[in-house]
């Protein structure tokens, strides 16, 4: 399979895929002529970095990970050494689980305030909106930090 094809179906870049490849964590085949020639397993293994990747991994944790088992003296090894990994893994995806319920929660908040300036004539401007009753909420919503503008310094 090309590198274009596999880039395209997983949703990357051809560029992408060859810094993971000159990392280290995938390694093609060659022809006789050096052309690279991937298979199933190596895209599979492209979509198992690009996935961890994208919830935040590091390629140091990405290569730690991949290198478990061939770096390993037995399965029994083996075993303990990518169980300690996953485990450290689920611990972060649960903590930015945490995070984004969080930020989810502070984003309700914020879209219950704003709804409630709908049909509003006045011009959106601090000095009119700290005005209205509304504006008092702005200080619980952390995303209204960004929305709201910043009151004017002296």
């Amino acid at each position: 399979m090309k590198i274009g094809t596999i880039a395209e179906q997983l949703g990357t870049t051809v560029r992408a895929l060859r810094f993971y490849e000159e990392q280290g964590l995938v390694q093609p085949r060659r022809t006789p002529g050096g052309t690279r020639v991937y298979d199933d397993a190596d895209v599979a293994r492209f979509a198992a970095i690009l996935a961890l990747a994208r919830l935040g991994f590091s390629l140091q944790e990405l290569a730690a990970l991949g290198a478990v088992r061939p770096q390993s003296a037995t399965g029994d090894a083996a075993s303990r050494a990518v169980l300690e990994k996953l485990g450290a893994m689920d611990r972060s995806l649960a903590e930015q689980a945490a995070a984004i319920d969080a930020q989810r929660g502070d984003l309700a908040r914020a879209e219950a305030l704003v709804r409630r300036c709908r049909g509003c004539t006045e011009r959106p401007v601090r000095a009119v909106c700290d005005r209205c009753e509304v504006s008092l909420g702005v200080r619980d919503s952390q995303v209204l930090q960004l929305v709201w503008e910043a009151p004017e310094r002296d």
